[in-house]
């Protein structure tokens, strides 16, 4: 996947908007959002993962299934910081969108300069960007029930209706065209509580 160029809103000083965090301190959340906005910005086509909220999902997912990658996560974020401001100056979340671009395509081409600290890990920044790249895909395109997918964002920009509860006869049939009124997500089907019987 190439790394789209349209900028998205200018993120300033402002802290992440969505639910509380679970994981990631302020400054990691703005540094990981400003990343994962720079990796799908805002364009013609929709919103990117800013307003998707791809950030809270993965907030949510290190606070839950990928604990593993809490380690890869905090350190990527303070190596990352520590090479743009020997670049520019400044944290990755206060450079402007042109430096973003530039450190994130360095990082995805594996061509960042050696930085500080980063000796036990060489290959920090291909992995670091690898793992925020299949976070802001899952954060955009999965299930608003795991913290991203914000006002169905994703889904909107693929046309996908979510898992419907049913299809009629004629819907079945070849070449049908199936147009649906309303977008469904988990949060429409009831869960079973722990305890109940199927």
């Amino acid at each position: 996947m190439s790394i789209r160029s349209t900028p998205p809103a200018d993120l300033g000083s402002q802290a992440p908007a969505g639910p509380s965090l679970r994981f990631f301190t302020p400054h990691e959340a703005r540094t990981v959002e400003a990343v994962m906005g720079r990796i799908m910005p805002d364009d013609d086509l929709g919103a990117g993962a800013v307003e998707a909220g791809t950030m809270s999902y993965a907030d949510h997912t290190l606070a839950g299934v990928e604990q593993g990658n809490q380690t890869r996560y905090r350190a990527g974020v303070k190596l990352l910081d520590t090479a743009c401001r020997a670049r520019f100056g400044h944290a990755f979340a206060d450079c402007s969108h042109l430096e973003q671009d530039a450190m994130v395509g360095d990082m995805a081409a594996g061509s960042m300069p050696p930085v500080t600290g980063a000796a036990e890990d060489p290959d920090w920044p291909v992995a670091f960007f690898e793992l925020l790249r299949e976070h802001t895909l899952e954060g955009m395109f999965s299930d608003p029930a795991h913290g991203g997918n914000r006002d169905l964002a994703g889904w909107k920009l693929l046309g996908y209706p979510g898992p419907q509860p049913g299809y009629s006869h004629e819907e079945q049939q070849l070449d049908a065209v199936v147009v649906r009124d309303r977008i469904f997500t988990a949060a429409d089907y009831p869960r079973e509580q722990a305890g109940e019987q199927p």
